[in-house]
């Protein structure tokens, strides 16, 4: 193998090892913890751990300095001014909460009174790592999809925190069939004469993930200062995969305005990341790695979209990353605002988010997106979902995929394998020439050029296949990381083909690479891979990188998807046959030459013979 060659096999172990150190969780740097007290307003540009810009109970420190009802109701009057303390959901002698169930053959969604929210959102006939239903709202932190606005006597209100009039049983069940649809209303009255309040109004279809939600203001002009207000969901999806650090390197916030999207990524704990963004707004959206919430407005488009995010440690290396997002709406009608908006909360399936052509698709971002979203969109999935179409495993749809990018890649291949043959017969030639101008490196580099060129070599064929592969790589990577397809899709020993298959785990860390579980793909990778080289390694010199390359980029594979080793060990599989193959066919080829010219001399001697004898006679 030549030196160019050389440093494609080595620029392909730089560029993982760097692209694994900014995607690895193994290699976050232990930081400071972040403050508990977040910013729970999105309008505030306040770092974590300061004030909040919404008075809370907890800010007035009420649980220890309320001893009666009466400083209580004082208490709320300064938190939410003098029309809406009584609706909180702390007032003395509020409703208590009661809660409904409406599900459908995809979900089942649970909403409370108090807030006219989300409670629970759960996606049916899917597991979490833990094989626990798969229920993606933070109950824990809160209800979720409010209205955050600024009252007329400029306090800052979310309805997350008052009580909703509703007409439904406590712990109601809802199925919503084939053949009908349902509505779900709340009601928060402002005003003691009922002529000022907010009205949502959930609808649900049989066999969607979505739901529509109305929003109607009854004379907001006289309850809302400046005549805006905000959609809100505060808190990010719950969690699901067994890594944390690695769902984290997936999630952000987004927002979608004018064909593009801006959004945010939290990387650094020590840091808020805001966008407080105006214009018209397609969508907000937050995702995690194979889920992803929509807030899409219906009725008209959004005035503008604020993004919010900070990240954490938590125990064991492992990492959360935080999100708010809210649409901007502009209040146009004083005396009655209506607006609807879709709610899609979802696995991130390419061919559903597609389906809405709203360009939902775009929040499915790679690393080096630029370069991997071409290759994954328009090679990569369709292939795997036609190939899926009729075969159901996708352990062997990887394995033929590896097949049929080898007998594309074959042309380039052959040319990199009679580069490398020429390459072998010259080395002789140019250690001469080396050798002859030792003294003159200049001289000496001239001299080989010319002969690549009077061999018609080319230095650079070895490497240009493997080139070709990296960018299919990165793309692969992508798709097996965050595919919801590829979700716990299992094949022979290996239980999901988006994770690691780990055989076994070390007791210590393996230097540099910061990794102590053993793939058992990445290992027969890694053989493969030495075969392969063993097999085309032909200058001594080079012999250490028979072993190195193997072993340096084995070890960077022990991390990766389970899916894109058995991907590599196919496609390092075909071309040992197919150098076995190659080689075999002509040394049988030459063993044939080899029989025609002992069969031409033979002849030769023979009539050589046969004249002699003739010559004799005479």
């Amino acid at each position: 193998m030549d030196k160019r060659s050389v440093f494609g096999f080595i620029l392909i172990g730089i560029v993982l090892m760097v692209w694994l150190y900014w995607n690895s969780g193994n290699q976050q740097r232990t930081q400071q913890n972040l403050k508990k007290t977040q910013d729970t307003s999105l309008t505030s540009t306040e770092k974590p751990g300061t004030e909040n810009t919404v008075i809370t109970e907890d800010t007035l420190s009420l649980k220890d300095t309320v001893k009666s009802s009466s400083v209580l109701e004082d208490s709320l009057k300064l938190v939410y001014g003098n029309k809406f303390y009584t609706k909180s959901i702390k007032y003395p002698g509020a409703e208590k909460e009661k809660t409904i169930t409406v599900s459908n053959d995809l979900t089942e969604i649970e909403f409370t009174n108090y807030g006219g929210g989300l409670k629970m959102y759960t996606i049916k006939n899917t597991e979490t790592w833990e094989k626990k239903p798969l229920q993606l709202v933070d109950w824990k932190k809160g209800k979720e999809l409010h209205l955050l606005f600024t009252s007329k006597e400029g306090r800052s209100v979310n309805t997350r925190d008052f009580v909703f009039a509703s007409d439904y049983e406590n712990n109601k069940k809802i199925e919503v069939t084939k053949d009908g649809t349902f509505k779900l209303k709340f009601t928060l009255i402002i005003s003691d004469d009922s002529t000022e309040k907010i009205i949502k109004t959930y609808s649900f279809h049989p066999d969607k993930y979505d739901f529509d939600v109305n929003y109607e203001f009854i004379n907001p002009g006289k309850f809302i200062s400046d005549n805006k207000y905000q959609v809100v969901w505060e808190s990010s999806l719950n969690m699901s995969e067994f890594r944390s650090d690695q769902e984290a390197t997936f999630a952000e916030a987004s927002a979608h305005m004018g064909g593009e999207l801006e959004y945010i990524d939290a990387t650094d704990v020590q840091e808020s990341y805001k966008e407080d963004l105006n214009g018209n707004t397609d969508y907000v959206s937050m995702r995690t790695k194979y889920f992803g919430l929509f807030i899409i407005p219906e009725s008209r488009k959004g005035d503008g979209a604020y993004l919010s995010g900070y990240k954490e440690n938590l125990k064991d290396q492992g990492t959360l990353e935080n999100y708010s997002i809210a649409v901007k709406m502009d209040i146009k009608n004083p005396g009655l605002e209506n607006s609807t908006f879709k709610i899609l909360i979802t696995p991130l399936d390419y061919s559903l988010l597609k389906s809405y052509s709203l360009e939902l698709e775009k929040t499915l971002r790679f690393s080096l997106d630029f370069i991997v979203r071409p290759i994954a969109q328009y090679m990569i999935l369709p292939v795997f979902l036609f190939l899926h179409s009729f075969i159901p495993s996708w352990g062997l749809v990887i394995i033929l995929f590896a097949l049929l990018l080898k007998i594309v890649l074959n042309p380039l291949t052959k040319t990199q394998m009679n580069s490398m043959k020429k390459l072998s017969q010259v080395n002789p030639k140019i250690t001469a020439i080396r050798e002859k101008y030792k003294d003159d490196p200049v001289k000496a580099n001239q001299q080989i050029m010319k002969l690549y060129k009077e061999e018609k070599i080319n230095p650079a064929g070895g490497c240009l296949p493997m080139l070709l592969q990296l960018p299919i790589l990165y793309a692969l990577f992508g798709v097996f990381n965050s595919t919801i397809e590829l979700r716990h899709a299992s094949f022979l020993w290996i239980k999901d083909l988006s994770a690691p298959d780990v055989i076994l785990t070390l007791p210590f860390k393996i230097p540099l690479f910061g990794i102590n579980e053993i793939s058992g793909i990445a290992l027969l990778m890694g053989i493969t891979m030495f075969i392969q080289q063993k097999m085309t390694m032909t200058d001594p010199k080079q012999k250490a990188l028979v072993y190195i390359m193997p072993i340096m980029l084995t070890l960077l594979f022990f991390s990766f998807p389970s899916g894109l080793n058995l991907y590599y060990f196919s496609f390092n599989l075909f071309t040992i046959i197919q150098q076995w193959y190659t080689k075999k066919k002509e040394e049988n080829t030459e063993d044939g030459m080899k029989t025609v010219k002992a069969t031409v001399i033979e002849s030769k001697n023979g009539n050589a013979s046969q004249k002699s004898a003739k010559k004799l006679k005479k």
